[in-house]
């Protein structure tokens, strides 16, 4: 196709355009004969057919083609073929899924095709006028059907309506579709949406009082979600940039405030900002209508409130007027403008959606996950939130007041974590552990002061208490959760101060599981952040602190479910299990995680401080193993961080296991015989546990020593009969896993680092297997073959005794042969 330049597949998509052609066009004859009772199977292979033309095409191209057959581009057709397909929407508006959606789905992923090709650039720069115009005028259907849709909504009671009952998240992927098509005609689609939102304004303050505004609101609310996606792009870990599409339209315009984007974007804030008056948000401001304004913000806000300075770009002319024109357009927001007066409107908002709207859930989870977190990832904002009175206000509410102990715990936590973040804008470091401070005190010294009361155990079980405990416990967590190195010293002390209470607290809530799961996480995340920082001293209290907490754990029964109770009880009591244990594994690995990295000069002060973080994770081990049980296991992300912690200690700490008691050992053996038989991932870390374990005795007993001892070398159980050492049991697992299991190829490797010493270690029984497996071949040919693979296995390449670097790659090649030479007629017997 390259070398004739594309005339080939041109004339293949031309031939192919030419034979669907009646089956879509006109579009509204066709549309009329499908009402008429024809079937819609043509046209819905027609749209198919331009669907598969756009995926392997471009724009340009596209368009070019019916061009040859009709006086119109192709482009003009997909948009008169998608507008009948919208207007058969709207006068059919019914839940049960017709040919016009079907279709619709079809030709927007058609448009979103050609319009944000693969590379991710977009080509709104190179549609031709044409194309523009069809989109334009598409566009402005799409938005009267939706509106149109929202209006008819208004007054459903219908429980399955689908247009009300759709969340800002099922609507995304549509939106983003509209977005595109809104973008090509950018120039027409702007003025549009302002001209409507202009409109609805004025609806409601000439209808205020005297008329149901709730057909407007569901039409407001609709409006907002489709201007904010085509202003601004979803927001995915990075700053998201202006869209090109606008960047490069309205060039001429040189006063911000003549620029069309900020005549709409300027509109749309001076509605939200009648939320804040309290007639206004009874009258207009639903918790729907809320949340569109909310959801707006944040996504607005992201790209156009201060954004970051550009000026270091290069300085071509083109790029020049291209620089004006951004300038233009962001000035009007930027940090010398008015965008610190925007920045004070969207906190007190904030603050109108967390008090205002008691038991909105999902009002406030856009508040608090989306806005706020929003704004205090970027630093320039911080510096700006923390000189406004409503930051402060805001602050103040959090710390001193209750009103906000009413938001759900994934709020409470998510509202501290972005105050602690906001600490990033403070200039002098010790003006940011002044601020948490002030954020955290008022937390710690109530849990001090009920942690240290005579009738805690009285006052404790009171629900307002338990809710309250909760909700600082939640707050801490968050507040934990944004440790950073300037904040870090004042969350540490944080922690500190409430170190023995949680204690108390374990004990005296040792039956109420919320409380006990939401202490262990506030744990587990002031440990991950704060052990990396620690100096000897700290971390062996920390340490102490935490080996003292899962004994508590463990002297409670806390994890520990009767076989007794019924299936049901039993399920709910597994879930709550499952997350105190996936807790302490968590604990135990960021206390691994300090181990791994503390490449302190000190050792002797280390050491003199009494910690030794190896006996207590192992000691954790010994207290946490027996309370896994397999059935728990089956949770993968239990099962994932159980299995990480066990390889890393046995591979990195083997001598340790002979350190455990006899039930905690067994269950570590059988869980490495469990973890065989699942996922990749986790086999591989059962390999790497074993080759940790085979590799730390081969090496003793070379050296003169016990090794694993006993669990090794096998033992006489209480009935008398003889029961095999581990390795010996996982020598013959893993042959039987390599030789006839299912499992990926990536496994190999790691399966001949654990099968190599495993092989060292017990030699005779590696002979004897080997000779029943010869044994058990019919064929005479087979057991030739079989015979020399094992020969080779174990002495091909030079392979030697020891267990260093270059024997393990060798056995790692002599294992992938063997297998390649055997494994086929072997799984055929």
């Amino acid at each position: 196709m390259d070398a004739d330049d594309g005339n080939s597949q041109k004339q293949h998509l031309l031939h192919l355009l030419s034979g669907i052609i009646p089956w879509i066009d006109p579009p509204g004859a066709v549309s009329k004969s499908i009402e008429n009772g024809k079937s819609e199977s043509e046209l819905l292979d027609g749209c198919r057919a331009l669907l598969y033309m756009a995926t392997v095409t471009t724009l340009l191209v596209f368009d070019e083609l019916l061009k040859s057959i009709r006086p119109y581009g192709t482009l003009s057709l997909l948009s008169a073929l998608m507008c009948e397909v919208i207007k058969d929407l709207m006068a059919n508006h019914t839940e049960e899924e017709t040919w016009s959606w079907v279709a619709r789905d079809i030709l927007l992923d058609t448009w979103t095709t050609l319009l944000m090709p693969l590379d991710g650039s977009i080509s709104h720069a190179f549609i031709p006028s044409e194309g523009i115009s069809a989109a334009s005028h598409l566009f402005a259907l799409i938005v009267e059907s939706e509106l149109r849709a929202a209006s008819a909504s208004a007054f459903s009671d219908e429980n399955e309506a689908d247009y009300l009952q759709a969340s800002i998240a099922a609507m995304d992927e549509r939106l983003s579709s509209y977005a595109l098509i809104a973008r090509a005609a950018i120039n027409v689609t702007v003025p549009l949406l302002t001209r409507l939102f202009s409109e609805k304004f004025a609806r409601l303050h000439q209808g205020r009082g005297f008329s149901d505004p709730t057909q407007t609101l569901e039409e407001l609310y609709s409006l907002l979600l489709i201007t904010g996606h085509v202003l601004a792009d979803e927001v995915q870990g990075e700053t998201p940039l202006v869209p090109n599409a606008i960047q490069t339209q309205f060039m001429d315009v040189t006063e911000t405030d003549e620029h069309p984007v900020v005549i709409l974007c300027g509109s749309i804030i001076k509605f939200a900002e009648q939320s804040l008056n309290p007639e206004m948000r009874a009258s207009f401001f639903s918790p729907r209508l809320m949340e569109a304004v909310v959801w707006f913000l944040a996504r607005w806000s992201a790209t156009y409130l201060m954004p970051p300075d550009e000026s270091k770009e290069s300085a071509s002319s083109d790029n020049h007027k291209a620089k004006h024109h951004k300038k233009v357009l962001l000035n009007f927001c930027g940090e010398d403008n008015q965008g610190k007066a925007v920045l004070d409107l969207i906190i007190r908002i904030v603050m109108v959606a967390l008090i205002s709207y008691p038991g909105e859930r999902d009002l406030q989870a856009l508040t608090c996950h989306e806005l706020l977190h929003g704004l205090v990832r970027r630093k320039n904002v911080c510096v700006h939130l923390l000189e406004l009175e409503s930051w402060r206000e805001l602050a103040n509410a959090f710390t001193n007041e209750r009103t906000l102990v009413s938001l759900n715990a994934a709020h409470q936590r998510s509202l501290a974590q972005t105050l602690v973040l906001s600490a990033s804008g403070m200039k002098i470091p010790e003006a940011s552990s002044q601020y948490v401070r002030n954020l955290t005190n008022h937390m710690t010294a109530y849990l001090v002061e009920l942690s240290s009361r005579s009738d805690l155990k009285h006052v404790a079980e009171q629900p307002d208490i338990i809710l309250f405990v909760s909700c600082l416990l939640e707050r801490l967590r968050g507040a934990a959760s944004a440790t950073e190195p300037r904040s870090q010293r004042a969350i540490y002390e944080m922690g500190y101060s409430v170190l023995n209470p949680l204690l108390t607290f374990m004990e005296v809530y040792k039956h109420e599981s919320t409380v006990v799961y939401l202490l262990l996480r506030f744990v587990v995340d002031w440990v991950d952040g704060q052990i990396i920082y620690l100096e000897a001293r700290e971390t062996a209290t920390v340490v102490e602190f935490c080996m003292r907490l899962l004994q508590l754990y463990s002297s409670h029964n806390i994890g520990k479910i009767s076989l007794s109770i019924s299936s049901s009880l039993r399920s709910e009591a597994d879930t709550e299990q499952y997350k105190d244990l996936r807790a302490l594994l968590q604990l135990l690995a960021s206390l691994c995680s300090k181990d791994l990295v503390d490449f302190s000069s000190e050792p002797i002060e280390f050491e003199a401080h009494g910690t030794n973080i190896c006996q207590v994770v192992y000691t954790g081990l010994h207290i946490v193993t027996p309370l896994i049980s397999l059935d728990l296991l089956k949770y993968p992300k239990l099962c994932l961080d159980y299995f990480s912690l066990l390889s890393h200690m046995l591979e990195v700490y083997p001598e340790m296991v002979t350190q455990l008691n006899g039930e905690a050992f067994v269950h570590i053996i059988a869980s490495l015989d469990f973890g065989l038989c699942q996922d990749a991932e986790v086999v591989d870390l059962c390999l790497r546990a074993i080759k940790g374990l085979a590799s730390f005795h081969y090496k003793q007993k070379c050296a003169g020593k016990v090794g694993l001892g006993h669990h090794a070398s096998g033992y006489k159980d209480h009935t008398g009969n003889f029961q095999e050492g581990i390795l010996s049991q996982f020598l013959r697992s893993l042959l039987q896993f390599l030789l006839f299991q299912d499992y990926s190829t990536d496994l190999v490797g790691s399966a001949a680092d654990a099968l190599l010493p495993l092989i060292l270690s017990e030699q005779s029984l590696y002979q004897k297997l080997g000779s029943e497996l010869i044994k058990s071949q019919s064929d005479p040919a087979f057991r030739t073959r079989l015979t020399n693979a094992l020969q080779s296995l174990t002495s091909s390449n030079n392979l030697s005794s020891t267990l260093d670097r270059a024997n393990y790659q060798k056995f790692r090649k002599n294992l992938h042969n063997f297998l390649t030479e055997v494994r086929g007629f072997l799984r055929k017997i």
